[in-house]
């Protein structure tokens, strides 16, 4: 359909300007099923656009595929004016690619060439005589359908315009017409005789003319894809070839660069082949290349998906126009429309709803190709949920598919529902399952059942993540989430005290909003002095609808992003060894947080946290302090690791109230766990009562942060690793294996400083990881696949340990959760918790990364 925009429309008739085409063919291939026409030829009726299309290219099919050749004069049919058609080959076996030659040649079914739409030019583009006979005449079946005398749009580009005086070639400049042959004056002949009988009727003399039925269009359906089938897939690809189409084309826009097709050679401005830039693929290469699967965004069976879809939208009429997939553009996601503000549909409708364009969005994939497989991810401008009393099941239900289909938004709106803190979690698990923000605006407004707990737990979530605040290519800068979170719950002072509690515990910031001259924050611009920096900032949301109090403290400054990784312990500062303990093994283990029910320990490197251990005496917790005191100073010198079950017993056994550090059947309260060489938060029970909520808790989805330090260099500042872990091999091995048999896992992962040895023979990275899904040895699992085995890691490494460290690099740096009073919790420890790590960093040298803008990072 052009240069620029050849194969990349959407299907359908879209809006055009004056001077864009109507494509016949495009429009026969789309009515009968079989998405953009491959053989479509672009002509325009303004002036500018004929100079560029003076010489015209054309589509050729071969064994090859399909490509563009010129026009030559050489083509034309002798005695036939400068801008007569040219005459197809008749040799190869390869003609030009029109639908005469798809269904007449290829076919050999006389019937469907018989009823012929025609192009020629208008009077006085053409003078009688020799001329007129000669003039240009296209083919396309289209029974039915009918055309003005005289159109404003060209239909093909075969042709240029005639030689004719300059008055005349003024009038009639560009002008064609589709007519019917079938209705067309009879030419006259060469010499001024009777009129030529068009050659539209003789065909049709000698066959019927073909009839708009069912049989004709799946007869249509099934020639066309079986010419075509691979047609539409080699232009996607950016495979065809490329001449030059005379001098007049040097003023045309360059196309944007597309991948080559695999085994079609490229043709270079000057009409022959391009020189290659690297050496032609191997045999087994091309084989491979030829197995490749096609791109994602288009079925491997357009037939059958297109059945699925329409079927589909005959399923749902009323969520049909309401939910529209448009076409994938070459190294673009797909565009997605879905409004269903004020749709009644309740948390019932939206499940199905979910299961419906679940199958929607599937029968865009390529057969067998599952949501993992390819990764094809979608964007949506808005998606609109609002005013339908959804609930935290049917948040739950549409944030999962968003995230199994990798939708993203500029602007997801779920005002007037009843939303509530837990589904605020299904929320910001959503925003945060990627490496890339999957949206730039929240809205959460008139849901009555937010309350400020939800709001720090959504700021919790964004604070340290890798993709928010979210960077702006427009300004080069990172801007925070625009969040509209308007409540009567979150009104006034006691949103604001929220804010204050959020900003001091997690150690992030929020703008609510300023003003700088005439600009305004808005959700593309911060004009907050602490976010016009190109460093990234802490500052992770807007909530401009918020209002400080008359004599409210002001909120915390935008700081470095990664400044919290390196501050101070705090509660997770290491506590003196127990007296008559020199030199112990191992630090003890610390209350990060405590309540009535639950507890967060901070786990030390060699403890071990493997169930039932042996070794643990239900006696200790009848001992008095001193005796305990001892007895935790020799777990922690002894050789082997200690069981982290043994400590929570002395050190909670001793309350009546602690019932679960006495239970052996609930573990101590353990309710997760940690690889004896890591080190950072748990989360433990200590009554019964709230060992059952850590579970669901856990169940429900923890926030867990980890630090790592792994060999190498990214090539990028974030990323995401999908891989598939399989953990089958773990009872025998103690390893798990990245296979695609294996569950499901998600890690995201930021670069935030880079290190090399003091000799100078290799860098290293500490990388900060967000756990999407956890499973056994995940993080570990993920950085050896992506190359970059973690620092000390005996089991997925090389082996060797360096000296400059003396254990595994893995440290969890956050935990997240919401305790039995609904409260948001959120604790962090640092690296400075824990001693070897930070001694290890400063061994090093830094040379690169967010370590180097003042964060506070350690390193020579």
């Amino acid at each position: 359909f052009g240069s620029s925009h050849f194969g990349s429309e959407p299907r359908g008739i879209q809006a055009r300007p004056a001077c864009a085409p109507l494509c016949f063919f495009r429009l026969r291939a789309e009515q009968a099923g079989a998405g953009p026409c491959a053989a479509a030829l672009r002509v325009c009726a303004c002036a500018q656009a004929r100079a560029r299309f003076a010489f015209p290219k054309m589509l050729r099919v071969g064994a090859g595929g399909v490509q563009r050749v010129p026009i030559s004069a050489g083509t034309r049919a002798a005695g036939a004016p400068p801008g007569a058609p040219p005459t197809p080959s008749a040799g190869g076996g390869a003609g030009v690619l029109s639908f005469r030659s798809v269904m007449a040649e290829k076919t050999q079914d006389s019937s469907l060439a018989g009823d012929e739409v025609t192009l020629r030019p208008t009077a006085k583009a053409y003078p009688t005589g020799k001329a007129s006979a000669k003039a240009p005449a296209r083919t396309a079946a289209t029974p039915g359908v009918k055309f003005e005398e005289e159109s404003e749009f060209q239909a093909d580009d075969d042709w240029e315009e005639p030689q004719a005086a300059p008055k005349a070639k003024a009038k009639a400049k560009g002008t064609v017409a589709l007519v019917n042959r079938a209705k067309a004056p009879p030419t006259p002949g060469p010499k001024g005789g009777k009129a030529a009988p068009p050659r539209a009727a003789v065909a049709k003399a000698k066959a019927p003319a073909a009839e708009e039925s069912d049989d004709w269009v799946k007869q249509f359906e099934a020639k066309w894809a079986q010419v075509m089938g691979d047609a539409s897939d080699s232009l996607n690809d950016g495979g065809e070839a490329e001449v030059d189409g005379g001098a007049e084309d040097a003023a045309w826009e360059e196309p944007p660069a597309k991948r080559p097709r695999p085994g079609l050679p490229q043709q270079s401005k000057a009409g022959g082949p391009r020189s290659p830039t690297k050496p032609p693929p191997k045999a087994g290469a091309a084989v491979a290349a030829q197995k490749r699967p096609a791109p994602s965004s288009t079925p491997s069976a357009p037939g059958d998906a297109m059945d699925v879809i329409a079927a589909l939208n005959e399923e749902r009429p009323e969520w049909a126009p309401r939910c529209t997939v448009e076409a994938a553009r070459p190294g673009q996601p797909q565009r997605l429309t879905i409004l269903m503000a004020e749709a009644s549909l309740g948390d019932t409708g939206l499940a199905h709803w979910c299961s419906w364009f679940d199958r929607r969005l599937s029968a865009e994939r390529p057969a067998g190709q599952g949501p993992a497989g390819g990764r094809i991810r979608y964007k949506a401008s808005s998606i609109d949920f609002s005013e339908n009393q959804i609930s935290v099941t049917g948040v739950k239900a549409l944030c999962n598919l968003l995230e199994k289909h990798s939708v993203r938004c500029e602007v997801l709106r779920l005002s007037g529902n009843i939303i509530g803190n837990e589904g605020m979690r299904c929320i910001a698990k959503y925003l945060t399952c990627s490496s890339q923000a999957m949206a730039t605006e929240l809205h959460l407004s008139r849901n009555t059942k937010m309350t400020g707990e939800g709001v720090k737990w959504l700021l919790g979530c964004l604070a340290m993540h890798p993709a928010y605040p979210v960077w702006s290519s427009e300004t080069q800068r990172y801007v925070p989430l625009w969040i509209r979170a308007e409540n009567q719950r979150v009104k006034g002072e006691a949103g604001y005290s929220v804010l204050e509690d959020a900003c001091k515990g997690l150690s992030c910031s929020v703008c609510l909003g300023e003003t700088n001259g005439d600009i305004k924050c808005n959700p593309r611009v911060c004009v907050n002095v602490g976010c016009c920096d190109e460093l990234k900032h802490n500052c992770v949301a807007h909530l401009c609808s918020w209002e400080a109090p008359e004599d409210a403290a002001p909120l915390p400054n935008p700081a470095a992003h990664a400044r919290p990784i390196f501050a101070h312990a705090g509660r997770g500062a290491p506590r003196a060894p127990p007296s008559g303990v020199d030199a112990p093994t191992r630090d003890e283990p610390r209350l990060i947080y405590e309540d009535d029910d639950l507890a967060v320990v901070l786990k030390p490197s060699g403890w071990s946290c493997l169930p039932q251990p042996k070794g643990v005496n239900s006696a200790w917790a009848k001992m008095n302090p001193l005796m305990r005191r001892r007895q935790v100073g020799e777990l922690m010198a002894q050789e082997a690791a200690p069981p982290l079950q043994a400590w929570l017993l002395l050190h909670f056994g001793s309350d009546p109230n602690c019932d679960a550090a006495r239970d052996q059947a609930s573990d101590r309260g353990i309710a997760h766990r940690l690889d004896v060489e890591a080190s950072g938060p748990l989360l433990v029970g200590k009554t019964l009562r709230g060992f059952e909520h850590a579970r669901k808790q856990i169940a429900a989805g923890l926030l867990k942060d980890y630090l790592a330090l792994v060999h190498g260099s990214f090539p990028a500042e974030r990323g995401e690793c999908h891989a598939p872990i399989d953990t089958s091999p773990y009872l025998e091995t103690k390893r798990v294996r990245v296979d695609g048999a294996g569950q499901a896992a998600t890690t995201v992962w930021e670069a935030i400083a880079e290190y090399e040895s003091p000799d100078r023979r290799e860098r290293y990275t500490l990388v900060h990881c967000r756990m999407v899904t956890l499973r056994t040895h995940q993080l570990r699992a993920h950085m050896q696949h992506l190359g970059h085995p973690l620092v000390g890691d005996t089991l997925y490494g090389d082996g060797e340990v360096p000296a400059f460290c003396p254990r595994l690099f893995m440290h969890k740096y956050r935990i997240g959760f919401f305790n039995l009073q609904g409260q948001a919790c959120l604790e962090a420890c640092s690296l400075q918790t824990v001693p070897d790590l930070w001694k290890a960093l400063g061994r090093l040298r830094k040379v690169g990364g967010m370590a180097m803008m003042g964060c506070g990072a350690p390193g020579l």
